[in-house]
């Protein structure tokens, strides 16, 4: 009886240490492709930039009391691929993940204000892919 709690006792550690190894990788694939985000707004390369996203998303955010909402494909195309690099910093702030949904907070700070953004993430066959985005521009003080 000892043997068999003793058995069952190490199975379920090797579980949960397996499951736990797992999960750290979905959150470092998540990040990824944040990263790939800021990477290609920071350094203007649009390619970069678009392996971020699926196409059928949106991008909403207020403007004048207003909700305006931007497919992340019409967003995608006004990325220029000018290779300039922008003045800002990026920070992922947090990352859940739950099964193959996640929510990515970033933040990219500018000389003058700071745009929060917040992603969603789903995982695809193609992997993680920002399916939408909300953000708020802070002005620095």
């Amino acid at each position: 009886m000892k043997l068999k709690l003793f058995l069952l006792g190490i199975s379920c550690s090797l579980f949960n240490s397996i499951n736990a190894q797992t999960q750290e990788q979905e959150i470092e694939a998540v990040k990824t492709v944040c990263n790939y985000y800021m990477d290609g707004g920071t350094n203007g390369d649009s390619v970069l930039f678009s392996k971020a996203f699926s196409p059928g998303g949106q991008m909403q955010y207020m403007r004048n009391d207003t909700v305006v909402v931007v497919s992340l494909k019409d967003f995608m195309a006004r990325m220029p691929n000018s290779g300039k690099k922008a003045d800002r910093k990026t920070k992922i702030e947090s990352v859940e993940v739950y099964g193959n949904a996640a929510v990515a907070k970033l933040t990219i700070e500018y000389p003058t204000f700071y745009f929060h953004d917040i992603m969603s993430l789903l995982k695809t066959k193609d992997g993680w892919k920002i399916v939408s985005k909300i953000f708020y521009r802070e002005n620095k003080k």
